[in-house]
C-alpha cells in the first residue's frame, strides 16, 4: 500500500486550506482520534491490522503517532474461535497467522488509546483473478490501462478493490488502488477495465484483489476520490466536498475501516 494509509489521505485534506476561496473548518475534525486499518483474508501474508492517532488540522500530516500497545482480537463468530493479533515492530502492523474463511462472520475487537472499538463482517465469496491484460492508449504505445479478467457472478451487483504493487519494492514505482462495482463489466470478455491508473511499458506489478462489501467500497471509494483531486498539492477540499467516508469501524472517536475479503493475486509485466 502507500507509503501513507488511505485514511491518511483524509487527514492530509483536513490539514490544508485553499489559497482562493475561504474554508471554514469545524473544530470536532481536529480532535485526536484512534487511526484503524483492518484487512482480514484468506491469505495471513496478506491480513494486517495498523493503528495510530490522528494529528490536529494545522499538524504535520506526516509521522502519526503508532499504537503498539493495543489490544487486538478478531473472533469467528460462526466456530467461536478467538484470534489474537500480536504487534510486529518490523513493519509496525498486528498480525495473525489464521485464514479467514468465506462466508464466516467475523467481530473485531480492540482496546487501545482508552477506547474500545468493533466492527463486525462476513467474508465475502471467493472469486478467482485470472489474468490481468495490459492494453496501450490509443495516443500513447508506451502507456497502458489494466483489464482484470475473471468471473463476475451473475444476477446481483458486487464490488472490487484492485491494490497495485510494484513486483521490485526498490523500483521507484508507488502502489496505488482502486475500487469498482460491476456495472462496467464486460461479460464477453470477463473484464474489468481499470481506466483510472496508467501504466508503462515493461514495468512489473502485482494485482492483489479483492470483493468486498457495499460500505468498504463506499469508504474506499470517497478516499479515492479525495485523492484523485489533489493537483500538485492544490485545491484538496474538492474532493471532501464529494461526501465524507463513512466508517466501518465503531468507536468513541476512531476513524477507518474493517475489510474482510478473499484475496487473489496475479502478475502483470506492462506490454505483454
Amino acid at each position: 500500500m502507500k507509503k501513507y494509509s488511505f485514511i491518511y489521505i483524509l487527514i492530509l485534506l483536513l490539514s490544508f486550506s485553499s489559497c482562493e476561496e475561504k474554508i471554514n473548518i469545524h473544530p470536532e475534525n481536529s480532535d485526536e482520534k484512534v487511526v484503524v486499518e483492518a484487512i482480514f483474508c484468506d491469505n495471513p501474508l496478506v491480513s494486517y491490522m495498523r493503528l495510530s492517532k490522528s494529528k490536529g488540522i494545522y499538524e504535520s500530516i506526516t509521522n502519526h503517532p503508532k499504537i503498539t500497545d493495543a489490544i487486538v482480537k478478531v473472533t469467528d463468530e460462526t466456530t467461536g474461535d478467538v484470534i489474537d493479533f500480536i504487534y510486529d515492530s518490523s513493519d509496525a502492523k498486528y498480525k495473525s497467522f489464521t485464514t479467514g474463511i468465506p462466508g464466516h462472520v467475523y467481530r473485531l475487537d480492540i482496546d487501545a488509546a482508552g477506547q474500545h472499538i468493533t466492527a463486525r463482517q462476513t467474508m465475502t465469496s471467493k472469486i478467482d483473478l485470472d489474468r490481468v491484460i495490459s492494453v496501450p492508449l490509443d495516443d500513447d504505445p508506451n502507456t497502458y490501462y489494466l483489464k482484470m479478467q475473471f468471473d463476475d457472478p451473475p444476477g446481483q451487483q458486487d464490488f472490487y478493490l484492485f491494490i497495485m504493487q510494484p513486483m521490485d519494492p526498490n523500483a521507484g514505482l508507488e502502489p496505488r488502488f482502486t475500487v469498482l462495482s460491476d456495472l462496467t463489466y464486460n461479460s464477453t470478455e470477463r473484464t474489468l477495465s481499470v481506466t483510472d491508473e496508467i501504466f508503462h511499458k515493461n514495468e512489473d506489478w502485482i494485482v492483489l484483489f479483492f470483493h468486498i462489501d457495499i460500505k468498504n467500497y463506499n469508504y474506499l471509494k470517497v478516499i479515492l476520490r479525495a485523492m484523485k483531486s489533489l493537483q500538485n498539492g492544490s485545491h484538496p477540499f474538492y474532493g471532501l466536498s464529494l461526501g465524507n467516508p463513512q466508517n466501518t469501524v465503531e468507536g468513541e472517536s476512531v476513524l477507518g475501516y474493517f475489510l474482510v475479503s478473499p484475496v487473489s493475486l496475479s502478475p502483470i509485466h506492462i506490454g505483454n
